[in-house]
């Protein structure tokens, strides 16, 4: 079955005919995971495959892709490899979402239709860390995050320190 990865097509005919489709998907057309990105280039590729089973409608999907996202550590870019493979169960409904057996993710399709894209999009989002940072290990493990302009030396000390509440002990006294 040729079908492109942003076309939705009825669950029941992928799963009938066991529709399998290799994708190559733009990382900047998966709209949730681009909102996410320090930048859009680069692809999400992979398989997935469509069968019954149990009575139950599911897609196996392999993706891998290596987005970029901001290390929280040093707020310079970085590289982060995502691999998934997923055993998805597709569901019309919150009902029919309780009933799936266990090992199976789940995913709530619209109009008895999805995807690749909607697929893709999902288990990329999925697979992005909360907080980016690079290995313990890395050249930015040592270093504090430092904003544009203010580079300033390891040893430099701030040479006009404030405290604002340190003559507020004597004003207590007094009364």
């Amino acid at each position: 079955m040729s079908l492109g990865w942003s076309r939705r097509a009825p669950v029941d005919t992928l799963v009938g005919t066991e529709a399998a489709i290799d994708f190559t998907i733009p990382l900047s057309e998966l709209p949730r995971v681009s909102h996410e990105l320090s930048a859009t280039d680069g692809e999400a590729i992979g398989k997935v495959r469509f069968s019954r089973q149990l009575g139950q409608a599911v897609a196996d999907l392999e993706v891998s892709t290596q987005p970029e996202v901001v290390c929280q550590r040093c707020m310079q870019p970085m590289r982060w490899p995502v691999r998934v493979k997923s055993r998805i169960a597709l569901v019309s409904d919150y009902n029919a979402a309780d009933r799936v057996p266990e090992g199976l993710e789940v995913f709530l399709v619209e109009a008895d239709s999805v995807s690749v894209r909607d697929l893709v999009d999902e288990e990329v989002l999925l697979a992005l860390p909360h907080v980016a940072r690079h290995d313990e290990d890395s050249e930015c493990a040592g270093r504090e995050m430092r904003l544009p302009g203010h580079e300033a030396e390891a040893d430099e000390v701030p040479a006009d320190v404030q405290k604002p509440f340190a003559q507020l002990g004597e004003l207590l006294k007094r009364k």
